[in-house]
């Protein structure tokens, strides 16, 4: 039975890849600074999983954890990938995003310095890109605080495969989504809104620039992703992406497609909702993926966002049943 560690396991991707792993016979480990993401979680992989909490700039907690488990494979999703973070407080994206990356490392390099590192990348990192598509040989050109955090941990993962020998594989992760996604970011606030406006809670839903264009997968895929890499006889970056754009209007148009209004009426663009520095249009090149993980996405997006809006007007119609009940 091979054991992994996985960091922000109560976030969207760490509960995907924990049912996963579980699924494939592993023992499993998360981390979580607290419990306040606890009910992401489901009550069965609450009792299959181990959860540790400590303080996360604690390095020697994070050395006495990697003794006691002995992982042989450690996933890094742990960030705060909520981009308007970084603006809001620079400093705090550092710790949470790239010193947070270099303490497990060091943790790991002088503890289990065999084991299989996964290190979690973002799309970020490539910023300004003037192509419109980016594979692991585009130039990062990062422009947010996030972003520039993402790339500087990629780095040190490429410096520590290089100078310690490791296996330290970045995934290069355009962005993801699914039913799970918190409901600040915009395709979960999309499907979120189009349940509440069909379900007659909300007539309007606010957003900022429509014609924003983004590369958007389905989570599950990119956790199966990130596993493949770890599976490698020798550690590589990857990008993951399905190599498509859409804009947010188009999101839109079909999320509310799925719940039967026509999204037109009831979406508006508000300059508040604008970003200070936005990325370029930019689509994944997963050719290399294809070819060494044999990986490809497995739903489209209009399929995505129909399965987002089916979750949230089920889970909105259960909690109405529930404070009838109550009442």
């Amino acid at each position: 039975m091979r054991t992994a560690i996985v960091t922000g396991i109560t976030g969207q991707d760490g509960s995907y890849l924990a049912e996963m792993l579980l699924a494939k016979g592993y023992r499993v480990h998360g981390v979580a600074r607290t419990s306040s993401g606890d009910r992401r979680l489901s009550r069965q992989l609450l009792d299959q999983i181990e959860l540790h909490r400590f303080p996360l700039d604690d390095a020697q907690r994070w050395k006495q954890l990697m003794g006691e488990v002995q992982p042989q494979e450690f996933y890094h999703l742990a960030a705060d990938s909520f981009v308007p973070n970084g603006w809001s407080d620079p400093v705090g994206n550092i710790e949470s995003n790239l010193a947070l990356t270099v303490r497990i490392l060091e943790a790991v390099r002088t503890t289990v310095p065999e084991a299989r590192f996964l290190n979690a990348c973002s799309r970020e990192v490539f910023g300004a890109a003037r192509h419109s598509l980016a594979s692991e040989e585009t130039p990062m050109q990062p422009v947010t605080p996030y972003g520039i955090n993402k790339a500087a941990s990629r780095h040190f993962g490429r410096v520590y495969r290089e100078q310690h020998q490791m296996f330290v594989a970045n995934a290069i992760l355009f962005n993801h989504e699914s039913p799970r996604r918190p409901v600040e970011f915009v395709t979960r606030k999309i499907s979120f809104g189009a349940a509440r406006i069909a379900l007659g809670l909300d007539d309007r839903l606010e957003l900022g620039d429509l014609s924003a264009r983004r590369d958007w997968g389905y989570a599950p895929d990119f956790v199966d992703g990130m596993w493949r890499m770890l599976q490698l006889d020798q550690p590589q970056d990857f990008v993951l992406g399905t190599g498509q754009l859409y804009s947010i209007a188009e999101f839109a148009e079909y999320a509310f497609s799925a719940a039967g209004i026509d999204w037109k009426r009831h979406v508006v663009s508000r300059a508040t909702f604008l970003r200070q520095s936005d990325t370029a249009a930019l689509a994944a090149d997963n050719a290399k993926a294809q070819a060494l993980l044999d990986w490809r996405p497995s739903i489209t997006l209009p399929q995505l966002a129909e399965r987002m809006v089916l979750h949230d007007l089920a889970m909105l119609q259960q909690q109405a049943a529930h404070s009838r009940r109550a009442a």
